[in-house]
């Protein structure tokens, strides 16, 4: 794809569906620490067409940093042309402990490390861990067609609700 066309746009709805659920791409969620530094912690996520699915370890700095303050950034990009994304300003929910988060950790190691990587996971999972949600309030795409809109216009934020 040419880098120089003019076909750059954000995505339709259907396209960024398809680009958050297709081949695994990381998730990075932006916090920020007790002392202001911002902190991105890259995470495997599930999208349901409305919410990031992310099911992380207890001890981390980002949800320590999200129990004290829910919002977040959230990226997902690709480091292939074309350089697609879509960029999230986002609220938590954490999930409650009747949540049963085995099924959707499964779910995302085939998606990710295919079922060679099962053994592995089943191992980690009786460690503790924690499912939330990263609910999107605003949200910003890109489908890499060519220049970026940003070069002549403002980044557009699409208001979101929950």
């Amino acid at each position: 794809m040419p880098m120089t066309s003019d076909n750059g746009r954000g995505f339709t709805d259907a396209e960024r569906d398809e680009f958050l659920t297709g081949r695994p791409m990381f998730a990075k969620v932006a916090t920020v620490n007790e002392e202001g530094w911002p902190q991105i912690s890259p995470v495997w996520y599930t999208w349901d067409g409305s919410s990031f699915l992310i099911i992380s370890k207890e001890r981390t700095s980002m949800v320590r940093n999200l129990r004290r303050d829910p919002r977040c950034g959230l990226l997902v990009d690709n480091f292939e042309l074309p350089y697609a994304r879509v960029s999230v300003q986002g609220e938590v929910e954490f999930l409650g402990e009747d949540f049963d988060h085995i099924p959707p950790m499964r779910d995302m190691v085939l998606h990710y490390l295919g079922p060679e990587g099962m053994d592995y996971a089943e191992s980690t999972f009786g460690f503790a861990r924690v499912p939330f949600r990263v609910w999107p309030k605003k949200m910003a795409t890109w489908n890499g067609g060519g220049f970026d809109r940003t070069f002549q216009k403002d980044t557009v934020w699409r208001e979101l609700g929950k």
